[in-house]
């Protein structure tokens, strides 16, 4: 009796102590199991939110939605038209300060802004150039208005179609997008944790070019829709700068660039015999050292002559 007590005892110790191990066991497996089936559709909920938030950005920059199949110039030609305006103006005054004053005033007060602008004094001749930019609805009218602050001496106006490029880019982004969309539904599929990873790192990279394009674009639909306009001033023509008109040849130009070239040239020599002036005492002082110390030669020669 006293040896089945005993088998008995350690049998169901030993049952106990199985019974103890496999309830943590059971409880692990459990936990992993929800913790793996629940994986994939939160990390895809969440991804698909964060991804989600620029769907609606495409929006502000695209145009007009165009038919499959049409080529980027056929398209092209059913927007509108998107061009970039540049112009320059270059105007004798009598007070430099004052009309850079004026044309920023103009700029300001028509939804413009100034982009750079500086007055020098240290020419015969002050001379000063400012650089705005204003609505293109404006151009023209600002045009003629800053012209009044002055006498002109050469203006010109330059137009820049980028409507294609614009028209490339959305299409890119089209594409873009569509490629985003699969991505995503193929997320919303995915149970493995590595192919949720690869997923968004895909995802992460469609949607750096989509924002880049997207940047692209609202910088040319900005810069098509304020001009840029500049405006050199000076109280003394020679001063101006010449604007080139493209391919026409301008014989009175070439002669005030040769006058102004020659000017300089002679500015340049008179300053260097002014420098040259100014150091004489030093070159005597370098000239004199030098001739001494050539004599103390000479002579020390001429003594060892003679001594031998």
């Amino acid at each position: 009796m006293s040896h089945k007590k005993v088998g008995l005892i350690l049998g169901g110790v030993v049952l106990l102590l199985l019974v103890v191990l496999a309830i943590p066991s059971m409880f692990f497996i459990s936990r992993s199991q929800i913790t793996t089936s629940n994986f994939g559709p939160d990390m895809m909920g969440l991804a698909y939110d964060s991804y989600d938030k620029g769907v609606a950005e495409e929006a502000a920059y695209a145009p007009a939605p165009t038919a499959p199949g049409m080529a980027a110039q056929e398209v092209a030609d059913t927007t509108e038209r998107l061009i970039i305006k540049t112009g320059s103006v270059s105007m004798v005054v009598q007070d430099v300060p004052l009309a850079v004053q004026q044309v920023s005033a103009f700029a300001t007060g028509n939804s413009g802004f100034v982009v750079s602008s500086y007055v020098s004094k240290n020419e015969v001749a002050p001379t000063g150039r400012i650089t705005v930019r204003i609505p293109v609805n404006i151009f023209d009218r600002g045009v003629e208005e800053i012209k009044k602050f002055g006498d002109v001496q050469s203006e010109q106006v330059d137009g820049q179609d980028v409507t294609e490029e614009y028209v490339d880019l959305d299409s890119q982004l089209r594409n873009l997008r569509a490629t985003e969309e699969q991505f995503l539904a193929i997320l919303r599929q995915a149970q493995k944790i590595e192919d949720i990873l690869a997923v968004q790192r895909e995802l992460t990279q469609i949607r750096g070019q989509i924002e880049q394009i997207q940047g692209r674009m609202k910088y040319l639909k900005q810069s098509a829709q304020l001009a840029t306009l500049s405006v050199s001033l000076s109280t003394d023509p020679s001063g101006l700068p010449v604007v080139d008109d493209g391919e026409q040849w301008r014989p009175l130009a070439v002669i005030k660039d040769a006058l102004r070239s020659l000017v300089g040239l002679g500015k340049n020599i008179a300053e260097l015999a002014i420098w040259l002036v100014v150091f004489i005492p030093i070159w005597l002082g370098f000239g004199l050292v030098i001739w001494l110390v050539r004599r103390w030669f000479r002579r020390r020669k001429a003594a060892k002559n003679i001594n031998s």
